[in-house]
């Protein structure tokens, strides 16, 4: 025989006979264990996904022993065409290449049609083409369509109708099976709303610094969520873990269920062991054994939030309706900000005991600053308090002016701050001095210069101890709406030499303008009077409960009106979870935008200044790249007479009254390329400052003057997603801030805290 000569031509329909069925089961069986292995996910469960892929492999493979060779070719060329990886080519050239020979050979061989058709199911189980959801799948069933559809044609009148047959009975099943979970799900439906209901209003409680009445919320909540998972357990229900699509909204509800049913349960057990009552502050003590004996309830409370968040997470699949996936998402992000919370109280009764004193006396240095003087982290500081606190009890030492500390530090002589390079780069020429260059005690007044607390904590430590030779064990920074949220506290507080009592609702307009306006010239050392006075209240009265004490000050710490620095590393990580670090936020990737201007004239004029910033960006996915313009328009709206010199004047600067000298930096996360002043270009002082660019003007806005500058930038960014970082200044007056990215408004508003702004929504940046 000469081999090279071709096999004579047979019929073009296959014909299947007992001979070859050993070998078609063979091939299929061999598909449906590998196919088993393929990754796929049908049902979000390893027992219906192997049944479901392997049966599915299995049946393609078998009715595929009579499939023409060029639909071998097609089901494999599909495999190879969408395969973005190795495995799927692979697969799709061996079986396009057995299709080929087939065809060239004109053979029947139908295990080897099974055979090769299993080889293009292999292929097309593990596709990883995915431009949009499903594409993967939508491309493999294409192809299986192709290899089956063509095979079952061939086949013999009556056997296509026994095909038929068996497709429609295990339609029947599938229904049949989700009918089963549908009617668990309508009996569990008043329990599951009733549940998840209680749930969030527990959740809520709990956020709200309620915790009885959370804890008696959550256990009726368990109560409705157990008897929900119940139902949803029944027999009848559980076959549809085998129907795709059904299955992964039966195991979503029923693994969310179960877990909120135990984390609810757990919760309330946890909280009826926690009395935030007994933690007041009275007469300037705190009990710190009370603090330490809540840790232990507390974890209890975060591990079981934590394991609920979990599971919110672990249900989430793209398979899911609408519906259930955006209630799903409600309570996931409910639940995730309730985790914060959960483990930011646990890690304060972790380490509130130690920096309460209870391991020896702790020292923190105050410093009360005002925005009437502006600076990019909390305007200039006035006046300063030492509290040293020993087992809870909390002592006042020292207070007085910024002023008197200059001039100590100046009289004990030359010193040299420690900071990294960057920083004396930026800050050299406002007194930080270099690493071979001493400092000027002028920087008691510049420190707060850098928007960050981070960098500005441990230096005005170093400031601290420069000047007095004591360390302290953290720096707390408060400006006037710190200290309004303080007087909600306490209450009203006197002041001598005014007629009206200061409190929550009048001290921050009277420190920011209104003091200027009396008739005495005590006036500038008023803010130092009601420091003081406010001081001493919170250490001689009776303060509330911790819930409603974050209450009181939760506006001030969020907008960044009140920052601590810690020098232990765990306990300033404890201030990040509380949200009053004060940190520049780090970019990881991500567009950034933070405006700052810090007076250059020693005034309190900055009272008087306004801000509208606006930033138009493009961005593209495909590459990450960047473009902006950043518009800033200052307007100051100081008059030229009516108030004294050290308002709207200057002793310091040749500049005319009412005039506002500043120092307008622009931190960005893109490169400056190109900047103008009222239209006109100018040139581009550029400095860096932890991973930010940052471009710095001088201006000069008379009164009543409106400046614009319109900086543009570019740069490459992650291509995973456009985001942008917004951190504010505390200002006497919010800046009005509009983002537009391609071309249309994504967030518009008043800037009163860190955010992170999507093209969806802006969340809150801890």
């Amino acid at each position: 025989m000469n081999w090279w000569r071709r096999a004579p031509a047979r019929s073009r329909r296959n014909t299947v006979t007992r001979d070859d069925l050993p070998g078609i089961a063979a091939a299929a069986l061999a598909t449906a264990i590998v196919a088993t292995l393929a990754g796929c996910h049908p049902t979000g469960n390893l027992v219906g996904d192997a049944l479901v892929t392997g049966a599915g492999a299995g049946a393609v493979a078998w009715v595929a022993s009579t499939a023409s060779w060029w639909s071998l070719v097609a089901g494999g060329g599909i495999a190879t065409v969408a395969g973005a990886a190795p495995a799927p080519v692979l697969f799709g050239l061996a079986a396009a290449a057995v299709g080929l020979w087939l065809g060239d050979r004109r053979l029947s061989m139908p295990w080897l049609r099974s055979a090769g058709a299993g080889l293009a199911v292999q292929g097309l189980l593990r596709l990883e083409y995915d431009p949009f959801f499903t594409a993967s799948a939508l491309i493999a069933v294409v192809g299986l369509g192709v290899l089956a559809g063509v095979a079952i044609r061939r086949r013999r009148r009556h056997q296509r109708r026994r095909i038929l047959l068996g497709g429609l009975i295990g339609l029947g099943v599938a229904v049949l099976f989700a009918a089963g979970f549908g009617g668990a799900a309508l009996a569990a439906r008043g329990d599951v709303e009733d549940g998840y209901q209680g749930l969030l209003d527990g959740l809520e409680q709990l956020q709200g610094g309620d915790p009885v009445t959370a804890a008696a919320t959550l256990r009726l909540a368990a109560g409705h969520l157990a008897s929900a998972d119940s139902s949803l357990g029944a027999l009848w229900a559980q076959p549809a873990r085998l129907v795709p699509v059904v299955a992964q909204h039966q195991q979503a509800m029923d693994s969310v269920l179960g877990q909120a049913a135990t984390s609810a349960r757990a919760a309330a057990a946890a909280l009826d062991l926690v009395d935030f009552d007994q933690l007041t502050i009275d007469g300037g003590r705190i009990d710190t054994t009370a603090i330490a004996l809540l840790e232990r309830p507390l974890a209890d409370l975060e591990h079981a939030v934590t394991a609920l968040r979990t599971a919110l997470d672990d249900a989430d699949s793209p398979w899911l309706v609408g519906p259930l996936a955006d209630r799903l998402a409600r309570y996931r992000d409910r639940a995730a900000e309730t985790e914060r919370q959960a483990r930011t109280i646990h890690a304060a009764a972790a380490d509130g005991p130690a920096m309460l004193g209870a391991d020896g006396t702790r020292r923190y240095f105050v410093g009360f600053a005002s925005p009437a003087e502006g600076r990019a982290l909390m305007g200039v500081m006035g006046n300063y308090a030492i509290l040293e606190i020993t087992d809870g009890q909390i002592v006042r030492t020292d207070f007085g002016r910024i002023n008197d500390l200059r001039n100590e530090l100046k009289a004990n002589g030359p010193f040299t701050l420690e900071a990294s390079d960057e920083f004396y780069r930026r800050y050299a020429t406002y007194g930080a001095g270099t690493a071979d260059r001493p400092a000027n005690s002028t920087f008691w007044s510049n420190v707060t210069m850098t928007p960050d607390m981070g960098s500005a904590g441990p230096l005005l430590a170093q400031l601290w101890e420069a000047t007095r030779g004591t360390t302290v064990d953290g720096v707390i920074l408060a400006d006037p709406a710190a200290l309004a949220g303080l007087l909600a506290a306490t209450g009203p507080i006197r002041v001598e030499g005014l007629d009206q009592a200061l409190s929550a609702t009048n001290v921050e307009q009277f420190l920011l303008l209104d003091q200027y306006a009396l008739d005495t010239p005590e006036r500038s050392d008023l803010l130092e009077a009601v420091a003081e006075a406010t001081l001493q209240a919170v250490l001689d009265g009776t303060l509330p409960p911790p819930q409603r004490l974050a209450q009181d000050l939760g506006p001030a710490a969020a907008d960044g009106d009140l920052l601590v620095w810690a020098r232990r590393p765990q306990e300033n990580a404890l201030m990040r979870l509380i949200g009053v670090d004060g940190t520049l936020p780090a970019l990881d990737g991500r567009d950034g935008l933070a405006v700052v201007t810090n007076n250059a004239v020693a005034n309190k004029i900055d009272s008087f200044l306004e801000r509208r910033v606006n930033y138009q960006a493009s961005y593209d996915p495909a590459t990450g790249r960047t473009t902006g313009t950043v518009t800033v328009t200052l307007t100051n709206t100081a008059p030229a007479s009516g108030y004294p010199s050290y308002v709207i004047g200057s002793e310091f600067v040749d500049v005319p009254s009412g005039t506002n000298r500043t120092l307008l930096s622009v931190y960005t996360a893109l490169a400056p390329v190109h900047a103008t002043v009222d239209g006109v270009d100018t040139g581009l002082a550029l400095t860096t400052e932890l991973g930010w660019n940052v471009v710095t003007f001088e201006l000069d806005l008379g009164p009543g003057e409106t400046i614009t500058v319109v900086l543009d930038v570019d740069g490459v960014l992650d291509d995973d997603g456009y985001e942008l970082v917004l951190r504010p200044q505390p200002m006497v007056t919010h800046d009005a801030v509009e983002v537009e990215v391609g071309g249309g408004t994504v967030w518009a508003g008043e800037l009163t805290r860190r955010i992170v702004v999507t093209g969806r929504a802006a969340t809150a940046l801890r």
